[in-house]
């Protein structure tokens, strides 16, 4: 039987990224991080996103159906990104250009299907809420996640209040810990929590883990699985990732601790590397391979090289 298709839906970009190691111009765009970070453990991934005819990263969307990438005669959305040395991200430029574009019409019609699994990159949170009522009318038991970024939810009240309702609309509300407390208005992770009426509220931590909060489930804290050895070259993208490979993995498997624990993995390993360097490399048969790819690593052997989970 085939994979049930999971579809990423968002900004693809142009980055001028600098770190305190360097700068690199690069492809970027939460929507694409998410997707190839997915890919990492799944195969069914499609993508749903609008670039310009400036842009200049054709093969890093080779992977993906062509269908869902529309391409128009105006500039590709664009960011320049500044990390401190705490990685602190300073936006000091950002141009939405042709993602501006990105709406009910670029989902292809013949991928409005039962089982559609549909994750939303951070975008503006009233297209967004549009966008899961179009997916919900054709496809009512689609599962969908959604996150979103601190600058749509300082945009104002109506954002806030768009946001609130996708919680209670989607299958997954993935936040960090800042965005919670921003979007819930209190300074207490655990009182933002309660705050928000969710399906399912996912308030990743970073290195720590993730916690949930679930209607099923009641509040749990999951510990992240941390990679060992390597250096933090570029954050760039790493909350994306963490929610391609957790939405993949969980469809995977059906587990939410799995989940967690595979996109802390992948988003390690992601920063290791200047944007999606090391998400383009990285091959695993499944959740599970990653998993025992890290168990290995932090014993202190390698049954395998990094080498031999890569593309050739």
């Amino acid at each position: 039987m085939d994979e049930r298709p999971i579809v990423f839906i968002g900004h693809v970009s142009m980055d001028l990224v600098e770190t305190p190691f360097g700068s690199n111009f690069q492809p970027g765009g939460g929507a694409l991080y998410a997707a190839l970070a997915a890919r990492t453990v799944y195969r069914n991934i499609r993508l749903v996103t609008a670039i310009g005819r400036d842009f200049a990263f054709p093969d890093v969307l080779r992977p993906f159906p062509m269908g869902g990438i529309s391409r128009y005669d105006m500039p590709s959305t664009r960011f320049h990104i500044r990390y401190d040395e705490h990685w602190n991200a300073h936006y000091l430029e950002a141009r939405l250009g042709v993602g501006a574009k990105i709406g009910i019409r670029s989902i292809p019609s013949d991928w409005l299907r039962s089982d559609l699994v549909l994750h939303f990159a951070p975008m503006r949170p009233t297209k967004v809420l549009r966008m899961i009522r179009h997916v919900r009318e054709h496809c009512p038991r689609a599962l969908i996640s959604v996150n979103t970024w601190n600058g749509y939810i300082k945009q104002g009240r109506k954002a806030r209040e768009a946001l609130r309702q996708i919680a209670r609309e989607v299958d997954f509300f993935i936040l960090n810990e800042e965005e919670v407390k921003a979007l819930s208005g209190v300074k207490s992770i655990t009182r933002a929590i309660d705050a928000l009426s969710a399906r399912t509220l996912v308030v990743t931590l970073g290195e720590l883990g993730a916690i949930i909060s679930s209607e099923g489930l009641g509040v749990q804290m999951v510990p992240a699985l941390r990679v060992p050895g390597g250096r933090v070259v570029d954050a760039t993208g790493a909350g994306d990732s963490w929610c391609g490979a957790f939405l993949a993995t969980y469809v995977a498997t059906g587990d939410l601790m799995k989940a967690v624990t595979v996109a802390s993995i992948i988003a390690g390993l992601k920063c290791q590397g200047w944007g999606p360097s090391r998400l383009l490399e990285l091959r695993f048969e499944g959740p599970d391979e990653a998993i025992e790819h890290v168990v290995s690593m932090r014993e202190g052997f390698r049954q395998k090289k990094l080498t031999e989970f890569t593309s050739t």
